[in-house]
This record gives C-alpha cells, sequence and structure tokens, in this order.
C-alpha cells in the first residue's frame, strides 16, 4: 500500500473507510433539551418519536397518488405503501449510523419523496411500475457514486447558498398546508375547515411557548386534538376509509422487484433531475440539522454530508431493487426537531423501529393516511416556520457583498417564482425541475460557481496612522468581508487586531504601514509591514498594571489585545523593515 497514489488514499476517488475522524467536533448548543448523543427517558422518547411519525405520515398519501395513477387495486396499493413505509425506517436508521462510512450520524427522519413524484407519473403515462423500480435503482446507484466523489462541498454550496435551500425547503410545505384547507365542505359549513386548522396551529404555538415539559410534544397533543375535532366534525376522506376497512392488521410487505427488461433509458433524464434535485434538498436538510446541532457551528462540515448522501443513495437503491417509492429527508422533522430543541439520534432511531413495525400492518398504515386535512395544515404551518428561520440565519451569516446578494436574491427570486407561477415556468421547464427547491437551487448555485473567478482572493493597502485610521480600517475590513463572504466575527479579530497594532505604530512615531490580506482554506492571512524594530511579544499574563509600567511592558500588553484573536502571530525583519504575519480561523 505504501506505493499507492496518493491521491487514491486520501479517498478522492472512493469513500472514505478510515472512520470519522474528518468530522469537526460538536459543541453542546445552549437552550436545548436533547442533544445529538443524548437519550430521553423512555416515556418522551415514545412520545417524540410518535410525533415524528405524525409529521412522516403526512406524505403518505403520495405512494398512494403513485398507485392510483399505476393503477394498482387497494390491496397492492397497500402492500406499495407499506413497501414504502418499511424503506423509510431503513433510510433512517442508516442516516443514524454514528460509526462507519455511511450514515451522517444525524436524527434525520425520511419521508416518501415528492421530488420523485414527477418522474413516477411521468412513467405513469406509458409504463409500469416495474420501469419505475428499476430507474430509482439506477438513479441510487448514480447517487452512491456522485456522493463518494463530493469533495469541497463548501465551494458549491457555501453558507448562504445552502440558507437558500434551507429557506425554499420550508416555504415548499406551504403549497401543501394551503391546499388542504382551500377548500370548503359543504356538510360541515363554509370556512370550518380553515377555523380548525388555525386554532390547532395556535394550540401548537401556545404550548411550544410555554417552554414547560409538554412544549416539546407541541405538535403531538395539537395533533391529537385537532384529529379528535376533525373526525367529530366529519372530515375523514372516503377513500382512505374504505381502504382502512379492506386492509388486513398484519401482513409482511412483499417485494417486487424489477427486472433488467423493465429498465427505460428514455426516462434516464426525468430520474438524473430528480436525483440532483433531491441531492440539494439533502443537503439543505443536514446543513440545517447541522447548524442547529452544534453550538460552536461556523459553514458547513462536509464529511457527516458526504456519508448521509450515501445513506439517502442506498435508501434509493434499496426502494428501487423491493419496488418501493423513494425514501427522502424529511424537512419537516428537522423543522420540528429545530422547534423542539430535541436533536437525540435516539429518537430519529425510534421512529425508524415504529415504521419498520407500522409497515408489517397494513390497517394501522391506513389510519395514518386518514390524517385530516385541517391537522396536515396545521403541522406543517408550524415546522415551515422554523425551516424558513433556519434559512435566513444561514443566509445572513456570512457578510453579503454585491456577488452574494445576487446569488440569494436570485435563488430566492427562481424558487418563489415556481412557488407563485408554476404554470408559467411548467412550459419551459421540465416537470422534474418545476418546484421551488430544484429551481432557486440550482439558480444559486450557478450563480455561485460562476461568478467565483470574479472575486479577489489577495488585497494590498496602506493605512496611515493619524487622522482617519480607524474608518479606513474598518471599511477596508468591510469590503474585504463581502467580498470574501467571511464570517463577521473573523473581521471583527481582523479590524481589532489592525487597529492596536496601528496604535502601538503611532505611538512610535510609524506614520503608515503597509497591509496584505489573503483569503486561504478557511483562514484569513494577514501580513503588516512597518518601518522600524519588531513589537514585543504579547504579555504571557496581561495585568492592567502594565498600563502604568514602561514603555515595553504598554505595548506587550497591547500585544496581547491586538493578538488575542489571532490563531498565529509572528514576526520577522525584512528588507522593508518588520514583517508581522497573522492567521485567522474562518
Amino acid at each position: 500500500m505504501s506505493g499507492a497514489p496518493p491521491h487514491l488514499l486520501s479517498g478522492r476517488w472512493l469513500p472514505h473507510l478510515r472512520g470519522r475522524s474528518e468530522d469537526r467536533p460538536i459543541q453542546r448548543p445552549p437552550d436545548i433539551a436533547f442533544s445529538l448523543e443524548e437519550r430521553p427517558p423512555a416515556r418522551q422518547l415514545l412520545a417524540l418519536a410518535l410525533q415524528q411519525v405524525a409529521i412522516q405520515s403526512i406524505y403518505f398519501l403520495l405512494p398512494a397518488i403513485i398507485g392510483q395513477a399505476f393503477g394498482l387495486s387497494r390491496l397492492d396499493a397497500a402492500n406499495f405503501l407499506c413497501l414504502s413505509v418499511m424503506m423509510l425506517g431503513i433510510t433512517a436508521l442508516l442516516q443514524a449510523l454514528p460509526r462507519g462510512p455511511v450514515g451522517s450520524g444525524y436524527a434525520l427522519p425520511a419521508i416518501p419523496s415528492p421530488v420523485f413524484v414527477a418522474a413516477y407519473l411521468l412513467v405513469a403515462e406509458n409504463g409500469n411500475p416495474g420501469v419505475a423500480a428499476a430507474l430509482t435503482a439506477a438513479a441510487g446507484l448514480a447517487g452512491l457514486v456522485l456522493a463518494a466523489q463530493l469533495r469541497g462541498l463548501h465551494g458549491i454550496m457555501p453558507t448562504e447558498v445552502a440558507g437558500v435551500v434551507v429557506f425554499l425547503i420550508g416555504t415548499s410545505l406551504l403549497p401543501r398546508a394551503l391546499v388542504a384547507v382551500s377548500q370548503d365542505d359543504p356538510a360541515t359549513g363554509p370556512g370550518l375547515v380553515r377555523l380548525l386548522a388555525v386554532a390547532t396551529l395556535a394550540l401548537m404555538i401556545l404550548l411550544a411557548l410555554s417552554r414547560g415539559r409538554l412544549s416539546r410534544f407541541a405538535v403531538l397533543i395539537g395533533g391529537a386534538l385537532g384529529w379528535a375535532a376533525a373526525l367529530a366534525l366529519g372530515f375523514a376522506p372516503e377513500e382512505q376509509a374504505r381502504l382502512l376497512e379492506q386492509a388486513p392488521w398484519l401482513a409482511l410487505p412483499r417485494p417486487d422487484p424489477p427486472s433488467l427488461a423493465s429498465f427505460d433509458p428514455a426516462l434516464l433524464p426525468a430520474f438524473a433531475l430528480a436525483l440532483l434535485a433531491s441531492f440539494a434538498s439533502w443537503s439543505g436538510d443536514m446543513v440545517a440539522f447541522q447548524k442547529a446541532a452544534d453550538g460552536a457551528w461556523q459553514r458547513p462540515d462536509p464529511a457527516p454530508i458526504r456519508r448521509g448522501l450515501m445513506a439517502q443513495s442506498f435508501g434509493l437503491l434499496a426502494a428501487g431493487l423491493t419496488g418501493a417509492m423513494p425514501p427522502a429527508s424529511s424537512s419537516a422533522c428537522v423543522g420540528l426537531a429545530i422547534a423542539t430543541r430535541t436533536l437525540s439520534r435516539a429518537v430519529a432511531v425510534a421512529g425508524g423501529v415504529l415504521l419498520l413495525l407500522l409497515a408489517c400492518s397494513p390497517k394501522l398504515v391506513a389510519v395514518f393516511v386518514l390524517v385530516p386535512d385541517p391537522v396536515q395544515a396545521a403541522m406543517l404551518g408550524y415546522v415551515s416556520c422554523f425551516m424558513m428561520a433556519t434559512g435566513c440565519q444561514l443566509m445572513t451569516a456570512r457578510m453579503l457583498d454585491a456577488r452574494r446578494t445576487f446569488t440569494v436574491g436570485l435563488g430566492l427570486a427562481a424558487g418563489l417564482g415556481v412557488l407563485i407561477a408554476p404554470e408559467f415556468l411548467l412550459r419551459d421547464l421540465p416537470r422534474a425541475l418545476a418546484s421551488p427547491v430544484t429551481a432557486g437551487t440550482l439558480v444559486a448555485v450557478a450563480l455561485n460557481l460562476l461568478t467565483l473567478p470574479l472575486v479577489r482572493r489577495r488585497a494590498a493597502f496602506e493605512i496611515e496612522t493619524t487622522g482617519r485610521m480607524q474608518q479606513e480600517v474598518v471599511d477596508c475590513c468591510e469590503a474585504l468581508g463581502g467580498a470574501w463572504g467571511a464570517r463577521r466575527e473573523t473581521m471583527d479579530r481582523v479590524k481589532h487586531c489592525i487597529l492596536e497594532i496601528g496604535e502601538i505604530l503611532a505611538s512610535r512615531g510609524i506614520r503608515r504601514f503597509a497591509v496584505e490580506a489573503r483569503l486561504e482554506e478557511e483562514r484569513i492571512v494577514v501580513l503588516l509591514t512597518f518601518r522600524g524594530d519588531p513589537l514585543p511579544e504579547p504579555a504571557a499574563r496581561p495585568d492592567l498594571d502594565a498600563l502604568l509600567g514602561p514603555l515595553e511592558a504598554q505595548e506587550a500588553f497591547a500585544m496581547w489585545l491586538a493578538t488575542r484573536g489571532a490563531a498565529v502571530h509572528r514576526q520577522r525583519p525584512t528588507g522593508r523593515g518588520t514583517e508581522m504575519r497573522l492567521e485567522f480561523h474562518d
């Protein structure tokens, strides 16, 4: 192995099989109920898992829609739904794996993929379920290859682009909620559906704001009470009620694997587009979870995201080989975890086990399909708030110059444009692209990559130590921070350091000094050059009494103030005087 090419050993072309040493350490955030590694008590764990399954069950209607499009009988449609629910549990367990080369290790539940619905309906026009299953398996294999090759995720999807994706994921939940309450039921009177949805949502919000023990179960309690009220008012869908009557209590899901003859290359582009859109959505969900789970989060950590994409791709492959509907990460469940301040991996594992058990009971699956429309609308409205708020935080985490402002703004405009006027864009876009998340992500990522070469990564300027030194330093650093997309905290440390050193040089009678700044991988390097002797080393034990001591003690104290935010600082003599090198982690 010692003679193997270095790029193979680095894992550039193969998945990382060396454990999880690349992962950044996670700090427990403040004001959180259960962190990633913590396990809630058994009763709370079961209630949190049931709450998660309740959110996931909103999307159980998608396999029912697909089954109807393919003309499946009610029992075959029930088996297809149970197979799909089983895949959701398996994918969630794969995603939560704490060790190995697959799985982000995050609490990331799964739902039937809304992105693949358009591709499946396209197959249903001229094909059969076996064709869709074969193409799904091919998409899973392609996803594994793509995830294994994915390097430098931050260059493709920096923090502000990830914010666009997360925000649009939150907004994409709203149409489903609005459609659920858009029509009145003649039997119950006008406006009663919307009134029940608003009342259920208000109850969830009041429980969440109480900050008591019940706040973590706001969706479960509010949904249960709203469900009871809806059933009492007669909101049960008739079709699902018939399915409930015919479905057996116990039945193992029957796999329906595709044959090689089912593969149709002509439909590959639709499934390829769905895969790329899914990658964007999955990455956005994992970035949102990362930010919530890490109190010291600064930018996306690519290693867990790469493993998470592989877990989702394995779920796609397994779904295709068994004839189930493709799974996808649940943005709503991520929003629920953020809302309840419960990020425990154990909750996702318990939810995955519940789904595996649920998949063996078609009648219980049909019960979850019976969630009334007003309750669905309230649940989706509740969790979408937290997804959109998280997206806003990500978009504004870094200083935005004109380039990044256009990247964020046009990405949001594209996504919201599809949301507002889908019939206009459907004429010019394939159906697999006509979703807010897909369109907004493609625009934001493309603009980011196309305009990246226009950004200068090196800047040099001179600072006068007299007159407007402070304003000049502030203006220069803010301009660089905006152009480079650096974190505000990083540029504040750079400004503070340059100003403190400028004050020392001014006290020595040095009228100007040169500044050269470079943006390197996750750090900013600043070179200060001035004529004269080197400055003293920072005080090892800073003491305010030094301010009344000799000049050297005063300068050593000032150097401690200047360099305390720098990761590295050192000086060396040059032909032009003294050069000081400072490095700041970004």
